[in-house]
This record gives C-alpha cells, structure tokens and sequence, in this order.
C-alpha cells in the first residue's frame, strides 16, 4: 500500500533529502519505540543489516528494546 502525504514547507526544510528514506527510516524507528517492530523486523524494513539498524538507532537517540521476544528470536534465527 501506498499513501500520500502533504507536509507543510515549514517542516521539510528540516527533513533531509532523500525525503522518502527519511521519513521511512523515522517512521520505523517510531514503530520500533512503541514495540510494534523487533529490530530484526525494524532491520529487515529498512533493508539494512543489524549492525547498521544499531547505528541508526544511535544516530536518532534511541534505546535498544532487547527483551524475551527478542532473545527468543535471535535464538531461532540462530537455529535455523
């Protein structure tokens, strides 16, 4: 699905450009805060590895959410 969005001048004279990663990468680290995405699936949206979803995290000021889900996770991804 794809939706359009209208953003006022005064707001993406502070976006970085490209507008459409920047404001994909921002709406997955926000879903990644409200525990609606693990950072594997955080990662896997964004189409980055691991290591560079714990870099963006950094660069945006964000804490890791590393709980059961997530071990249990990695531990099955480990597995297979």
């Amino acid at each position: 699905m794809e939706i359009s969005v209208k953003i006022p001048g005064k707001i993406t004279e502070h976006i970085k450009k490209p507008y459409d990663k920047f404001i994909n990468e921002t709406l997955v680290i926000e879903l990644y805060r409200e525990g609606l995405f693990t950072l594997r699936h955080a990662a896997e949206m964004l189409g980055v590895s691991l290591n560079k979803m714990l870099d963006i995290l950094a660069k945006r000021k964000t804490y890791i959410n590393y709980g059961t889900e997530e071990l249990e996770e990695d531990i099955s991804y480990a597995r297979s």
